[in-house]
């Protein structure tokens, strides 16, 4: 079991992590490698690529894994709670201001600034995944069409899957013999389809106590398909929420989404627990099917938390052991080349959707402002949001 100094530092690690992963990748370096020197530089880089290579926030993993090789499972778990809770309750507190002060000009004029400087934030995110993942012409070609199908509100769960297959059945002309899959490789896929089976029961109770028209049931489904399909980072994963909640549920519309990715980006531990801040709203507005108010709004803050972080803690916990032992399986790593393609088809055209919602000359230029201080400067990610709203708020 974690001592006590461990737990003040996962809940101080998670109530200050501000400014997005690499950032908060960067303070785990510097506290668990560096200061108390529980990893070696080597141990952290490889559960570092690991934690990248599966679905999930990659920074609640590392945490995770950190936890788990210092003190078994339970310490994983408890280290997660601690991460994401302080969060967690900045969500609730920034979904009862948005709702008491959001309509007001001002405020909307700041909040729009802000969603401005993130859809800059977001179309560089995807023109970094291009660059590093869109190396030969098929994985343009999957990039490709899954911003199509975005467009045209097709699942992304299905394109990434169809990728996937595509990769792992289709061979290149070249190769002498298909590749056979490793043993290391299907123990570690074992593990994870054996730890998942208790969150799959947990949504089958809903589904058959509910029924599938249930907002409670959609939220779970929609945190469930974002967490399994964001190998191309959170962003990947946020697509999937605004396709479900926006285009398909009609829940709000594209604003206030724009505002949630601003609340996942000003609020401490990962960008996916704007996921909590959209079911929270979703509750309040009776879209839930609970009547609206507060308490269904505080189910719709913790069903995307509970289902999301269970999941990645899970898939990390059945995954850990191959950050020491590796994956040398060529399909897989295929497949996961193609599936990481189409997240970045969908990155781009979850920052283009943004930033076409609401075209103004003020909203332009403050993406293009903030996309350029990103790309050019590596200018903070918080700052670049603030400094957003504070033009919005001016111009309004």
């Amino acid at each position: 079991m974690m001592p006590l100094s461990d737990w003040l530092l996962w809940l101080r690690l998670g109530a200050t992590s501000l400014g997005g992963p690499a950032a908060q990748i960067a303070t785990l370096e510097q506290e668990c490698v560096e200061k108390r020197s529980w990893l070696s530089q080597e141990q952290f880089s490889r559960a570092l690529g690991l934690c990248m290579f599966l679905p999930g926030p990659e920074a609640q993993q590392l945490v995770a894994w950190i936890a788990w090789k210092k003190g078994g499972w339970r310490s994983a778990v408890l280290a997660t709670l601690f991460f994401v809770i302080p969060g967690l309750l900045c969500c609730a507190v920034l979904a009862f201001l948005y709702h008491q002060f959001g309509q007001r000009p001002l405020v909307g004029g700041a909040l729009s600034g802000a969603r401005a400087a993130v859809a800059g934030i977001i179309l560089v995110m995807a023109y970094r995944l291009f660059k590093t993942a869109l190396f030969d012409t098929p994985r343009r070609a999957v990039a490709g069409v899954t911003a199509i199908g975005m467009y045209y509100s097709a699942p992304f769960a299905f394109m990434a899957v169809a990728a996937g297959l595509y990769a792992w059945y289709i061979r290149p002309p070249d190769e002498e013999a298909v590749p056979e899959t490793s043993e290391v490789l299907k123990s570690a896929a074992i593990r994870v389809l054996r730890f998942l089976i208790p969150v799959g029961a947990v949504f089958l109770a809903l589904w058959a106590i509910f029924g599938h028209d249930s907002g409670v049931v959609k939220l779970a489904e929609v945190s469930l398909i974002a967490v399994l399909t964001s190998f191309g980072g959170a962003y990947a994963a946020m697509g999937v929420w605004k396709a479900r909640t926006v285009e398909t549920y009609g829940w709000f519309k594209e604003p206030v989404f724009g505002d949630a990715l601003v609340v996942g980006e000003i609020t401490p531990g990962p960008l996916l627990l704007a996921g909590s801040f959209i079911g929270c709203m979703a509750g309040y507005n009776g879209s839930l099917g609970m009547g609206g108010g507060w308490m269904a709004a505080l189910v719709g803050l913790l069903v995307p938390a509970i289902f999301t972080f269970s999941c990645s803690t899970l898939i990390l916990l059945a995954a850990a052991p191959l950050a020491d032992e590796g994956v040398g399986d060529v399909r897989f790593h295929d497949v996961i080349g193609l599936v990481t393609a189409a997240a970045a088809g969908a990155v781009f055209w979850l920052g283009l959707s943004l930033l076409l919602s609401q075209m103004t000359l003020v909203f332009f230029l403050i993406s293009a402002t903030a996309g350029a201080a990103l790309y050019f400067k590596k200018t903070n990610i918080l700052l670049l949001v603030a400094l957003g709203a504070a033009a919005g708020w001016f111009a309004a």
